[in-house]
């Protein structure tokens, strides 16, 4: 399991950590987590959309930053997804949700370490869908699945694609749970020049996340957003793993002393959690 260093005061505040998608940039999660956890800040609850799901769950589910590094570096598409018959989508991502039910174990939204949301969309009813019950391979399947690349996830009467598609950067979804601070990592920077895409699979991601950044309205309502820079790597690019959780490395570090002021606590948080902990006993 991650652990925390504790090295400023927390008190009562509950820090929620929200992951946006970004298809293969989500590598960039990591090393913000790995700064986090050097400074001793360990989200109180994690939401997550499409990529930064991936990250978020299996974070949640005790695994170690290093572990995740591990995994990042080994990933391939081939894995993840297969050519499948062009009905609603052109990929099917069942060996994706086989993947992660290896990973977690089989575990349920209760099962996990920290607590966790997904984000997605339901085609049906054009309406936002927070998943947190269930299986979490699946939900993060379905938080996954991008519009007409990817098969869509029927989940009881919903017909799930994408979360980024309407909410990519899940701040509200935090603040309803009850964080008090709220850190987005966003990996999609509403303006700036993305990288030239180079087939067909390139083109359509591109596409989707040129209407995804319509989705970002969010990430100003967080306390502390995050920017790695990672918008000359491909939204297609598991190649370049390494450099862009060095690239995530270097945007938390940026943010380190508006973190800090951010998550102090006063005296009087300090004594409300101390009369907290007596009356407890």
């Amino acid at each position: 399991m991650p652990q925390s260093r504790g090295k400023w005061p927390w008190g009562r505040k509950k820090v929620g950590l929200a992951l946006s998608g970004g298809a293969a940039r989500g590598t960039a999660h990591i090393g913000v987590l790995e700064v986090l956890e050097r400074e001793g800040i360990r989200p109180d609850v994690v939401a997550g959309v499409s990529a930064g799901s991936v990250v978020g769950a299996l974070y949640c589910a005790g695994y170690s930053v290093e572990q995740l590094k591990a995994l990042a570096r080994d990933l391939s598409w081939s894995r993840l997804v297969r050519l499948g018959r062009p009905h609603l989508g052109l990929f099917d991502t069942s060996r994706m949700e086989a993947y992660l039910e290896e990973l977690l174990a089989g575990r349920t939204f209760d099962q996990l370490s920290i607590p966790f949301l997904t984000v997605a969309v339901d085609l049906l009813t054009a309406q936002e869908v927070v998943l947190k019950e269930g299986r979490v391979a699946r939900a993060v399947r379905a938080s996954c699945a991008v519009p007409g690349l990817f098969t869509p996830v029927e989940w009881n009467d919903h017909l799930l694609v994408d979360g980024g598609l309407l909410n990519n950067v899940p701040v509200q979804v935090l603040r309803d749970w009850g964080a008090d601070y709220v850190i987005a990592v966003n990996l999609l920077p509403p303006y700036a020049r993305n990288a030239r895409p180079r087939n067909l699979w390139e083109l359509w991601m591109l596409t989707l996340y040129t209407l995804e950044r319509n989705a970002h309205a969010e990430a100003q309502q967080a306390d502390c957003t995050i920017y790695p820079d990672v918008i000359e790597f491909s939204l297609a690019d598991l190649e370049h793993a390494e450099e862009m959780m060095e690239r995530g490395r270097r945007a938390a570090e940026a943010k380190l002393e508006q973190l800090r002021a951010g998550l102090q606590t006063s005296p009087l948080d300090k004594l409300r959690r101390k009369l907290g902990g007596m009356r407890r006993r």
